[in-house]
């Protein structure tokens, strides 16, 4: 199974570094390809970081937003398996066994729950929510996987969500009932959302946004409203 690791990232040089030294360890043992898809927006060093790293390959997008630069990196992937990943998250040890033994179950997608990087009791509590299925299940930190085939047929992520294009992949695949896995084995989410604000207000944040979403307001609206109430920016 080669496994094609796709990260979109926009001004992620230090979590760059930090995940890049992780994967190309991993596609030592593993068949790995490793994407990242740069925004045409990004300002920072993220070329130099990956030009360090031989088993990458750097791609820039042609549009800006998440949606369309993993959308972007797909077309050009080589693998029978997509996995998405964020810049500043972490995959358990044993990501690449815990998808081929999703694959070999049929599993056409899934994603991982997740830990933070804070032992925060408070925290503890939210991460328990993403080991089953639930309103928020499905959220971007906790890396979608996809056989390529089911990823084409759903003709990849709504470019049109500039924020909560994860939402809106999870909104089809349910409509679609698609089954999906949860990988009980952990990835490790930044907890730097949570330390610039707090755990209060970014839980009412998200459920105030995810709510806005659900009553169909645009992709725009949701991100202006993030923007305005969130210390850091999306």
């Amino acid at each position: 199974m080669l496994l094609s690791i796709i990260i979109p990232v926009y001004n992620e040089q230090e979590n760059l570094a930090k995940r890049l030294s992780f994967l190309c360890e991993q596609a030592n043992n593993f068949s790995l390809e490793i994407i990242i898809s740069n925004s045409p927006e990004t300002t920072d060093n993220s070329f130099n970081v990956c030009k360090n790293f031989s088993k990458v390959t750097y791609l820039k997008s042609d549009k800006k937003g998440r949606a369309a630069q993993m959308n972007f990196a797909a077309e050009k992937a080589n693998g029978d398996v997509l996995l998405f990943l964020h810049a500043d998250v972490m995959l358990p040890n044993d990501f690449y066994k815990q998808i081929q033994n999703a694959i070999n179950k049929n599993f056409t997608f899934g994603f991982f729950a997740y830990q933070f990087d804070n032992d925060s009791a408070f925290l503890s509590f939210n991460s328990k929510f993403t080991t089953k299925d639930g309103l928020f299940a499905g959220g971007g930190d906790q890396c979608h996987f996809f056989t390529k085939e089911q990823f084409q047929q759903l003709k990849g992520y709504n470019e049109e969500f500039c924020i909560m294009e994860d939402f809106e992949m999870m909104t089809r695949i349910r409509k679609q009932k698609i089954p999906f896995t949860i990988i009980q084995s952990k990835a490790t989410v930044s907890a730097r959302k949570y330390e610039h604000n707090s755990w209060l207000k970014v839980n009412l944040i998200n459920g105030y946004v995810f709510l806005k979403y659900k009553f169909g307001a645009h992709p725009n609206s949701l991100r202006k409203t993030y923007k305005s109430l969130l210390r850091e920016g999306v």
